[in-house]
């Protein structure tokens, strides 16, 4: 039996099996990055991630959905020149959601890393960390345009480099540049993950610009701009609002940790290792099952969007069913 590419099945599988594969390169890169840094380093470079999913929640995480589910909707109605439409608009909107929170954390960089944070050597991570944001918003934004023409393999093996890239970038980073105080050396993992990103945004980039070059046939009518911006808006900003209030909530406990462990009576630095040792290290291990869930997720959007565009009912609820 030959296995259908375009199947959800097949997409899963594969999404699955990638999602695991680095999961594992990702536990083996934090044992290494906890031996070069130590847990209290660790512990300042987990403090300044939930800036990093508070702004990507404000800024692309309801983007990418618009992208998977409208390109998809699109593709079905034969309209590629919409989803390509979707996918430009989708990319503007992510710069122009983004420069006001870059402004604000550039100018308030000092106060956001000590009242907010605690630690005032998370400073320069911070700074760092803005262009790793918009980078990352670049690189979903087309991910997740595959995702809805159902193209799984170029999304799925870049993310597998991208991985080998990042462990490379911030291990030579740290290997050449060591011994260096822990807000060099916060900057310097977060200098390593800017590198990444550029390649894998690059890369995606590149390779969906391929892909739209070698479309052959009739490209549709495309979408009114007024009635593009409202179908994108209906999607993004619901399931932003959603993923900025569980980030928020995720980011007060995390940053209240540390406080809350001195306010015990312990020493500060022992604090900010014992949040690195959980934080860092040990939480990563029991996300492992989200790997199965999330790629069933990612390819099963796109398949309710087509099926939907289609006005198929009964194959939208046997879907469901099947996920």
């Amino acid at each position: 039996m030959k296995l259908d590419r375009t199947s959800m099945l097949y997409g899963t599988l594969l999404l699955t099996a990638t999602g695991l594969v680095n999961q594992l390169l990702g536990f083996f890169y934090r044992i290494l990055l906890s031996r070069l840094i130590g847990s209290e380093v660790m512990g300042l470079y987990q403090l300044i991630m939930p800036v990093y999913s508070v702004l990507l929640s404000v800024t692309a995480v309801g983007l990418t959905a618009a992208v998977s589910t409208l390109t998809s909707e699109y593709q079905a109605l034969g309209n590629w020149r919409a989803a390509w439409q979707v996918l430009r608009r989708c990319l503007l909107l992510l710069l122009g959601l983004l420069a006001l929170p870059t402004l604000g954390v550039v100018l308030f960089s000092d106060p956001i890393s000590v009242y907010l944070l605690g630690d005032a050597r998370t400073r320069l991570g911070l700074v760092i960390l803005l262009p790793c944001i918009l980078l990352t918003g670049v690189e979903n934004l087309h991910k997740h345009a595959f995702y809805g023409a159902g193209m799984i393999r170029p999304p799925a093996f870049t993310e597998l480099l991208e991985q080998l890239v990042r462990t490379c970038a911030v291990l030579g980073l740290l290997v050449l540049f060591l011994p260096q105080n822990p807000e060099r050396t916060v900057g310097l993992i977060v200098t390593g993950m800017v590198i990444c990103e550029v390649f894998s945004s690059c890369a995606l980039t590149l390779l969906h610009r391929r892909w739209r070059r070698g479309m052959d046939g009739p490209l549709g009518a495309g979408e009114a701009s007024g009635r593009l911006n409202h179908r994108i808006a209906r999607i993004a900003l619901p399931i932003a609002a959603t993923s900025l209030l569980g980030n928020l909530m995720g980011s007060v406990c995390a940053i209240l940790i540390p406080q809350k462990l001195v306010q015990g009576g312990m020493e500060v630095s022992a604090s900010i290792s014992a949040f690195g040792v959980m934080f860092g290290m040990t939480l990563p291990l029991l996300t492992l099952p989200t790997a199965f869930i999330a790629a069933l997720g990612l390819v099963l959007v796109p398949k309710l969007a087509e099926s939907t565009a289609l006005k198929r009912r009964g194959e939208v609820h046997r879907r469901i069913s099947k996920a």
